[in-house]
């Protein structure tokens, strides 16, 4: 896989949930278990907005083969270890229900795809 079909996907998967967290807050919180409260809600559209500007950033980032992209990675791998040790915690305390483990494997595989562009940066990083 290429560093642009990378980019892409997690731009997706960060878009789609970005504006569903904007928009539908309530709802997309009740498929994964979660009680709302106006405070909850709040939250739930902030964590959207953020989800919403990273989208953006890989998506602009992904066509783009300079030593910045490095650093998207590197903010990338840590940002999304510390978002699966979350969602695993909430899954397993019971506050997320089973689809807290499909949120698990979106950090995941984020966390491991970064990780794995930083470790073999050259001929992947200069792909398109």
């Amino acid at each position: 896989m290429t560093i642009k079909t990378f980019f892409t996907i997690i731009a997706v998967l960060a878009l789609v949930h970005g504006v569903g967290f904007v928009l539908a807050p309530e709802q997309v919180a009740t498929s994964y278990g979660m009680t709302t409260s106006p405070s909850s809600v709040l939250m739930a559209r902030l964590f959207g907005a953020a989800l919403l500007a990273l989208g953006l950033i890989f998506w602009f980032a992904r066509d783009n083969s300079s030593e910045s992209v490095r650093g998207v990675l590197i903010a990338t791998v840590i940002a999304n270890t510390v978002g699966l040790v979350v969602v695993v915690m909430g899954t397993m305390a019971g506050t997320m229900n089973s689809m807290g483990w499909v949120a698990a494997l979106i950090y995941l595989f984020g966390a491991a795809g970064c990780g794995y562009f930083v470790m073999a940066r050259s001929p992947q990083l200069s792909s398109r």
